[in-house]
């Protein structure tokens, strides 16, 4: 995947997110915790083949999909901030928790402490399809879809702190320990933005 595409990728997501900020349904309610829940305003979404869970509320709009990454549970978030003023964003405080055993805390991991996880210059292009007719043009659009994906995820930037202004969105990945023996594990990803806290019940898979 060129630069160029990459860059086009990245601005029709934040566009993307901009748009589901102004149009979605917000939840309105005056508590401090919001879990993703069809009551609560959470929807479905996908983009770009993923399958993002949405809340929308009337001061932030936050999009989470969850994967398995190498020895870690990866985290794609896009955090849109919807008030008049800047907030400060620190994935530090993002953590993940074990819907089975509420003391049993995945915390996250820094950049700089990651092991064996996609980078750019990993995310090279795949040997070309195979020409042979039985393939077919479907199976072969697949395959590029598939190395495109691979692509993007790798050159996703890691969610740094940072200041989100007013009406401006955030997107990144961040990293969780896990549990290598468990399968199926139901968990709550939890993200503390501001003075709120925001919930989303996933499963993490092997």
């Amino acid at each position: 995947m060129t630069p160029l595409r990459i860059a086009v990728f990245v601005s029709i997501f934040t566009s993307t997110t901009l748009s589901f900020a102004a149009n979605l349904p917000r939840n309105t309610q005056p508590y401090n915790v919001v879990v993703c829940q069809p009551n609560a305003g959470c929807i479905h979404h996908t983009i770009f083949g993923h399958d993002y869970k949405i809340l929308n509320t009337d001061r932030f709009t936050v999009m989470v999909f969850l994967s398995t990454e190498g020895r870690y549970t990866r985290a794609d978030v896009s955090i849109t901030n919807l008030t008049s003023t800047p907030i400060n964003l620190s994935p530090e405080d993002f953590r993940i928790e074990a819907a089975t055993a509420r003391s049993k805390v995945f915390l996250y991991v820094p950049p700089s402490q990651l092991d064996n996880v996609l980078t750019p210059t990993q995310a090279t292009p795949n040997d070309a399809p195979n020409s042979n007719s039985e393939i077919g043009e479907l199976e072969a659009a697949r395959q590029r879809a598939a190395q495109e994906a691979i692509e993007l995820a790798a050159t996703t930037p890691h969610l740094k702190a940072i200041i989100i202004p007013p009406n401006q969105a955030v997107h990144g990945r961040v990293y969780f320990e896990r549990d290598p023996s468990a399968t199926h594990q139901q968990v709550n990803v939890v993200l503390p933005i501001a003075d709120m806290v925001f919930k989303f019940p996933d499963i993490i898979k092997p």
